[in-house]
């Protein structure tokens, strides 16, 4: 583990093995840690790097909250695989970690390698998605505390049969709670702000897998699709048995599907160039939704 300084902020970085790098962004209200599973699996033979951002995990608050974009995170982002060295990494990015790729494709596209995009979605929020954000930041900035906001969100986050798996939900509830209140209120102000991203993904070059959780109720199986459809070269793969957290919920599948990509990559498969004209894209026969 170590500690990186961009534009003033301090961030806490998970990096640990050897090998070909692999970089992790977190979903929202998580941290670097929600990859857990993930390092484990991959270490042996990557280097796996996790970046807390502001006001999560163990990286300090923001100092403003409320003026923080995906847009200045991105270049936060792009700030530390430059300190780290990283010369367009695979980056694996869950939910909110998603908007924040979809900010350094407009960017620091030249930053970046092949995509792995969980459970996220391409466009931006709708006024009721934008109302509740709101609520959640006002509720935090009137003094809620983040165990009560966090038990209030755990259902729509895990399949039924998460839920019912104690150990799990206990685990998740933990991830969300290791975070500032501060923290919370950027990501909400981030992705509440953020513009569509479907003109920044229109044919854009990089080798993209799209990882969808059969059960997901937050990010329909169409909004997945949607991303393969626009990027140039895009796979979507669909986890059995899991919402919207499908490393945690079903890490084994989740991580046999991560390295036949990551594989593949070092096999030299070629990626794509220019605009995608393909149709819409299916899921891999090996995890096809039933």
């Amino acid at each position: 583990m170590t500690t990186v300084t961009i534009a003033g902020q301090e961030l806490h970085v998970v990096d640990r093995g050897n090998g070909d790098p692999v970089v992790f962004l977190h979903a929202f209200p998580f941290n670097a840690a929600m990859w857990e599973y993930q390092y484990a699996a991959l270490e042996a033979d990557h280097r796996v790097i996790g970046i807390d951002l502001p006001g999560f995990g163990s990286s300090p608050a923001p100092t403003d909250p409320k003026a923080t974009t995906m847009d200045r995170w991105a270049d936060l982002v792009a700030g530390v695989l430059d300190e780290l060295g990283l010369e367009q990494p695979p980056i694996v990015a869950a939910s909110m970690g998603g908007y924040l790729v979809f900010a350094l494709v407009r960017r620091h596209l030249d930053k970046l390698g092949p995509l792995v995009l969980v459970a996220t979605r391409p466009k931006s929020d709708d006024v009721d998605t934008w109302e509740k954000r709101t609520a959640q930041q006002q509720a935090l900035e009137g003094g809620e505390d983040l165990a009560t906001l966090a038990k209030g969100m755990v259902d729509n986050l895990l399949s039924q049969g998460s839920l019912e798996r104690s150990e799990l939900v206990e685990y998740v509830l933990a991830l969300m709670q290791h975070n500032l209140p501060e923290g919370w209120i950027a990501a909400l102000e981030a992705m509440k702000n953020r513009p569509d991203a479907m003109g920044a993904l229109r044919g854009m070059p990089r080798k993209t897998l799209v990882i969808a959780g059969e059960l997901d109720r937050i990010t329909p199986l169409a909004e997945s699709t949607l991303i393969t459809r626009l990027v140039a070269d895009g796979e979507l793969t669909v986890i059995k048995d899991s919402s919207h957290l499908p490393n945690l919920e079903n890490p084994v599948e989740f991580n046999e599907v991560l390295k036949r990509f990551l594989d593949s990559l070092a096999a030299g498969e070629p990626e794509a160039e220019g605009d995608s004209d393909a149709g819409e894209a299916e899921p891999t026969e090996a995890t096809e939704a039933e």
